[in-house]
């Protein structure tokens, strides 16, 4: 079973507020909206004072796509403005389902699917109405050896397996079909290829426009024996050490990144983020760090 993906955003002091929780069970995608009032407990973060728990029957599920074909291998969805559903397969498939419950392919995507890579996340603009524009963060397949990259060996036999996540804006179409030649590539967040795990890719937005990026660790944690996967002997696939991605400054793998993205693909870094711009072994993109797979 796939594990739900949940997005926490900010509770907005409004009349009536609206969530949407991706549900991936099997074959199946179905969405589930809450809708809570303008109670008092309705601005109240989780754990504070006034916060209300919303009970199973406040939510409606209802199955947008059933099956492979409709589906593939599920991964994230977003919501168009429209109603309309853009749902994310990790072998490269963007499909749509419109308000009555048609689902198609809207493109795909060349990607490297080795474990658990491949297509990702999906993000839609806030400025969708104006300029279509929609995010996606999946693996290129680059020039990456098939099958599994070695558990030990020297740094030559780890750098052919050396790959990248990458993050990018596409255009989507008015017929609903993605322009794949309209990409413009915003990030790329390196990773060990040929060996599991933890990828992230989740995409949200908040009120100022802001481009939330999630990035798992990118570290094998089976080997350790339930231990923390920090192994450091020298012929050991890099992959086995999450020293390199989550707990380390200047990488950004295990993190919370945000940017603020132009329409050219190139980005800017809001204030308020962990590390100033210019500061020395840092990546300023990263809000927050230390994840195993957010």
């Amino acid at each position: 079973m796939h594990r739900p993906h949940r997005t926490r955003k900010r509770l907005l002091a409004r009349t009536r507020i609206r969530k949407s929780l991706a549900l991936f069970t099997g074959g199946l995608l179905a969405a589930a909206t809450l809708t809570l009032g303008s109670a008092p407990g309705a601005t109240a973060h989780p754990g504070h004072p006034g916060h209300e728990e919303p009970v199973a029957e406040d939510f409606q599920q209802v199955t947008l796509a059933k099956g492979a074909e409709e589906t593939g291998e599920p991964m994230s969805l977003a919501v168009l403005p429209d109603r309309s559903v853009l749902h994310t397969a990790r072998g490269g498939e963007l499909r749509i389902t419109d308000s009555a419950g048609n689902t198609r392919i809207s493109g795909t995507l060349p990607v490297y699917t080795h474990d658990e890579e491949g297509l990702q996340g999906i993000g839609v603009d806030p400025d969708f109405a104006e300029n279509r524009a929609i995010y996606l963060f999946y693996a290129p397949p680059l020039d990456t050896p098939a099958g599994d990259a070695p558990e030990t060996g020297t740094a030559a036999d780890f750098a052919k397996f050396d790959g990248v996540n990458r993050l990018s804006r596409f255009v989507l179409n008015e017929d609903g079909t993605l322009d794949t030649a309209s990409e413009k590539k915003v990030l790329d967040v390196p990773t060990s290829r040929g060996i599991c795990c933890h990828v992230g890719g989740d995409i949200d937005f908040d009120k100022d426009g802001n481009l939330y990026l999630s990035t798992g660790d990118d570290t094998n944690p089976f080997a350790s024996d339930g231990y923390t996967p920090i192994d450091e002997r020298p012929d050991r696939n890099p992959a086995f050490d999450a020293q390199r991605t989550s707990g380390n400054t200047n990488d950004l793998r295990g993190k919370l990144l945000r940017i603020k993205v132009a329409e050219d693909g190139s980005y800017t870094i809001p204030e308020g983020n962990l590390f100033e711009p210019g500061t020395d072994k840092t990546r300023p993109e990263i809000y927050a760090m230390g994840f195993r797979n957010p």
